[in-house]
């Protein structure tokens, strides 16, 4: 097994269409490979770290090396490992974290001034390696946060890690403080309530999953961006989680923060459900669909399957949602009628 860490420049600006159909296309492309990794940028460069069996890696490294969206890739570290240091993401993207500046020689690769000695790369590139391997949320916690919003990102970033690895039973202000290397007393400034704190984890790390994805709604349509969502979740049983138990928290009002996670579930079935009436109105889908209808069946399809991962091992929930939405999608197609199903006759009993 290797661990090959690399850097390119882009040879072009990547839009945010873009940027989702990589983001879905790689996944699907590296699971089928065995490949796990991540990348991260800063404005033009790239550094990506591909992971898995020898010949694979180089395999995949051979199509990113070609891909003409990349230019001036170097190949810096290709080291034997016994492990992954990404088993459970098969692409992991993310612009620059505001924690990055934190990380030893990571601006030093991409400086033109830097020096041209292969050691020197190798060596910002096991720096990076390492921070990564120690801070294993980075890559989905960034939020484009500013100068003055680090110990803000800081908090969330422990608050993710504790909610990742040990649930809720595990999350206090003290166990966040100590994960992100804060005091409990700077955490209550920023979050006063335990509530308050697991809320903002929650929509920061669902939104850090699902926004750069959101452009495929526009691109390859409702269905498209939920499958890639639903892989994305899947590389998270943590967060699948944390929002199943967000779900059960708001069908009870007496709950702290009920009224909160039934507004922003409602606020995901709306984005669905004007995807699905952008969709009837350029053709994408057909016109005998109401998008009213037509999200609750699909959010019935996307909810169910997700619970169904976390309660089951032989379900695979992206297969299984492609081949119930292929039917669905063809049943839009007709007009509805009355179902006969308690109109059928018992079987005559012997």
């Amino acid at each position: 097994m290797r661990s090959l860490v690399y850097t390119s420049t882009q040879t072009r600006p990547i839009s945010d269409s873009e940027l989702a159909q990589i983001l879905a296309v790689g996944r699907e492309k590296n699971t089928r490979m065995g490949v796990t990794g991540m990348l991260a940028h800063r404005d033009a460069n790239c550094i990506g770290i591909i992971e898995g069996e020898d010949d694979v890696v180089h395999e995949r490294f051979e199509q990113i090396r070609l891909d003409p969206r990349h230019t001036n890739v170097r190949m810096l570290c290709d080291d034997p490992v016994q492990q992954r240091s990404f088993p459970d993401w098969s692409m992991a993207f993310q612009p620059l974290d505001p924690l990055m500046r934190d990380v030893p020689g990571f601006s030093d690769l991409f400086d033109a001034d830097r020096p041209t000695d292969v050691e020197f790369g190798v060596s910002r590139a096991r720096a990076l390696l390492e921070w990564f391997r120690k801070h294993p949320l980075a890559p989905l916690t960034n939020q484009g946060a500013s100068d003055d919003e680090v110990p803000r990102t800081r908090a969330l970033n422990g608050a993710i890690a504790i909610l990742r690895d040990g649930g809720t039973t595990a999350f206090t202000i003290d166990t966040v403080a100590e994960r992100g290397g804060m005091e409990a007393s700077e955490i209550e400034e920023l979050f006063p309530t335990r509530h308050a704190l697991l809320a903002a984890a929650v929509e920061r790390w669902t939104r850090a999953v699902s926004a750069p994805l959101l452009p495929m709604i526009s691109e390859r349509g409702t269905i498209a961006f939920l499958h890639a969502l639903l892989a994305a979740h899947i590389e998270e049983p943590g967060l699948m989680r944390l929002l199943a138990s967000t779900l059960a928290t708001a069908t009870d009002p007496t709950l702290a923060g009920a009224d909160y996670y039934r507004s922003v579930y409602g606020e995901f079935r709306q984005t669905i459900r004007t995807a699905l009436a952008a969709d009837v109105s350029t053709g994408r889908e057909p016109a005998t669909m109401d998008p009213e209808r037509g999200a609750q069946q699909l959010l019935a399809l996307y909810d169910g399957l997700r619970l169904q991962a976390l309660l089951t091992n032989d379900t695979d929930p992206v297969d299984a949602f492609d081949r119930a939405a292929s039917r669905m999608r063809r049943g839009w197609s007709e007009q509805y009628e009355q179902p006969t199903y308690w109109d059928t006759p018992a079987a005559p009993s012997r």
